[in-house]
């Protein structure tokens, strides 16, 4: 993994209620050998960052997250479904989708300062697992992992309402691939959807299954 440093990530998670399912999948990953799956928290990196942000920009962002999630239909609430892989800032992951609109926050005039975003992710994942410190330069590689890593993947679809953004430093610990530590920032909430978030909740609970035993 020659190269990699520090980085500063925009991370968003979601309440830490609704990744207990996730929590299961990192354990089952970690016995089937990903041992990356403890080196990333619970939460979607949507972007690389040329600099931590400040409160303020933290708070824009979750506003405009929030406002996102009643765009085109949608009720309040985030949606993680289908296991898929992506790479950003050098680094492979593993996770859940989330239908979080990352071209809209970061686009121009938005949330944030031009240059702030180094780069941002072109496919937003709940992170299972870091797969590769180094992203490879062969596809086949990518799908032998994913193959790999499927049997593991059976938490069902689930939503949420509530979610929060930080800063989150990421440091490699050696040149293995996968080992890292991780430091996440304070949080900032999404504003709050008066009503529907708690109707939304007693209607559509949580589902998630267990990974299976190995």
């Amino acid at each position: 993994m020659t190269g990699m440093e520090e980085k500063i990530f925009l991370a968003f998670a979601p309440h830490r209620d609704c990744g207990k399912g996730v929590e299961i999948v990192k354990r089952s990953l970690f016995s089937r050998g990903f041992y990356g799956a403890f080196s990333f928290p619970t939460a979607s990196p949507l972007a690389v960052l040329a600099r931590a942000l400040t409160k303020d920009e933290l708070k824009r962002i979750a506003a405009q997250l929030r406002e996102n999630t009643f765009a085109d239909g949608k009720k309040g609430r985030i949606t993680a479904g289908e296991w898929g892989t992506t790479a950003l800032g050098g680094i492979f992951f593993g996770g859940q989708g989330l239908d979080v609109p990352v071209e809209r926050l970061f686009q121009a005039g938005a949330a944030l300062p031009c240059g702030v975003v180094v780069e941002a992710a072109a496919v937003p994942l709940l992170v299972e697992a870091i797969m590769r410190g180094d992203t490879p330069g062969d596809n086949a590689l990518w799908e032998v992992a994913e193959k790999r890593a499927r049997p593991a993947m059976q938490l069902a679809p689930f939503s949420f309402t509530a979610g929060y953004v930080a800063n989150l430093v990421l440091r490699p610990l050696c040149s293995d691939g996968y080992s890292f530590e991780w430091r996440i920032g304070e949080p900032v909430w999404m504003p709050k959807a008066p009503r529907l978030s708690a109707e939304n909740d007693r209607k559509a609970p949580v589902s998630m299954n267990r990974a299976p035993r190995i």
